[in-house]
């Protein structure tokens, strides 16, 4: 039957498990940062898209773009270059979280309790649906795939089976658009043909690892003996053994999604430059920017890139990861200061700069950790509403360590010096 993974025919009931203890649904958006903009630009249906100009780098491809083999990460100006067919594009994150949230909430109109694993993928458990919606679990899938897309514009991939790591290699088995059941007496032939890499929490140098001990598809690795998984592997990995055997040992996480992807903040300049002083206050004005708006949609931050782009469409970036996310950029200055010294080449004319600020939170649900410093924190939420008002411009004031400020070279940027606004004095 179309849609579902015919059954194993060797060993039919090798995991003797009823049809459907468990029934876990999976919805993922396929290429979903690039569909979103296929969406809201008609023009560009049927054409390659890379997403991720605005980081120099391809973070979403599109399915026509993909066929050309364009992996994520690639340099944008290698694309250009090589596949001068594609439409290159920055990632417009506000209209993918709104479109995002759309998703969820048709989810949430048909099932009960979602869980917004990611902000393009999700779970959802159909137990005891079938009766209210007078629907098999196939035609609960569909109907719910169908409502998407129709109202979105993009396609989705629906998997259906016992646990949501079944569920999560079933959507992954006809994309794009693709829905796929699995129930117990057809799991054998999922795992069969699935690469043991491709198992959800197998990562990489694991998978390598499992390759040497002769386990080269998920079912290959869950026919083998509970003493020998736990002997060799650690306790995850035996929650996955089990999961694949049909075994439900992750629930559903159906509290309200608080991370979102990030925020950017770019502009292009002439004449190019290579001054560090102008350059770093234009990075400061796209750091301020993007964590200002951050601030309003009551976010706080995790991580944030910085890049420089030259003349030759080249882009020199990079990005850290804070120890605790937060909402006031002066208190990773220092990091920042590195970040940009990392970043910039001598001798190297710049056109443009930029900030991209991402892993985003919640602020109502951000804990500060046991080393936070508080006391500056709340000193920033004196300063930055001044900042926000346009009261006073402080330029890149904040940014100095001794609170009087360094004239900026740029024109452009305006510096007050300001020993009374001095995290020490306030």
């Amino acid at each position: 039957m179309y849609g579902q993974v015919a059954t194993c025919p060797y060993n039919r009931y090798m995991f003797q498990i009823h049809s459907w203890p468990n029934v876990i649904l999976h919805l993922d958006g396929d290429a979903f940062f690039a569909s979103v903009m296929q969406s809201a630009n008609p023009y560009l249906k049927g054409k390659p898209l890379v997403t991720g100009s605005e980081r120099g780098i391809a973070t979403a491809i599109s399915y026509e773009a993909k066929k050309y083999g364009i992996p994520r990460g690639m340099p944008i100006y290698k694309i250009k270059k090589l596949y001068p067919q594609c439409q290159i594009m920055e990632t417009d994150y506000e209209l993918v979280d709104l479109y995002s949230k759309k998703m969820f909430d048709i989810l949430r109109s048909l099932t009960l309790g979602v869980e917004e694993y990611s902000v393009d993928e999700g779970f959802t458990d159909l137990k005891g649906l079938q009766k209210p919606l007078n629907m098999n679990y196939y035609h609960i899938g569909e109907n719910i795939k169908d409502k998407i897309e129709s109202s979105l514009g993009i396609t989705v991939s629906v998997g259906i089976s016992l646990t949501k790591s079944l569920a999560k290699l079933a959507s992954s088995f006809r994309k794009p658009s693709g829905l796929t059941v699995v129930k117990g007496a057809h799991i054998e032939k999922l795992l069969q043909l699935t690469p043991i890499q491709s198992v959800w929490g197998i990562g990489y140098n694991t998978a390598s690892y499992l390759k040497k001990l002769s386990i080269k598809t998920a079912l290959d690795f869950a026919l083998k003996p509970e003493k020998f998984i736990k002997n060799h592997l650690s306790k995850p990995y035996f929650e996955i053994w089990k999961e694949l055997k049909g075994d439900k040992v992750y629930e559903l996480n159906i509290q309200t999604k608080t991370t979102y992807k990030g925020i950017s903040d770019t502009g292009t300049f002439r004449p190019p430059t290579n001054n560090k002083d102008i350059l770093w206050a234009k990075l400061l004005s796209h750091v301020e920017e993007a964590f200002q708006k951050a601030r309003r949609y009551h976010y706080s931050v995790g991580k944030v890139a910085l890049f420089l782009k030259t003349q030759e469409f080249h882009f020199h970036t990079s990005e850290i990861k804070l120890q605790e996310k937060l909402a006031y950029p002066y208190l990773i200055r220092e990091e920042l200061r590195k970040l940009f010294n990392k970043i910039h080449k001598k001798n190297v004319l710049y056109r443009a700069t930029g900030c991209h600020i991402f892993d985003l939170e919640e602020l109502t649900s951000t804990q500060p950790s046991l080393f936070s410093d508080n006391l500056k924190q709340e000193k920033m939420k004196k300063i930055y509403p001044l900042l926000e008002s346009k009261k006073v411009d402080f330029g890149t004031t904040l940014f100095d360590n001794s609170g009087r400020g360094r004239r900026s070279a740029s024109p452009t940027i305006k510096e007050l010096s300001l020993p009374i606004l001095s995290l020490n004095e306030i």
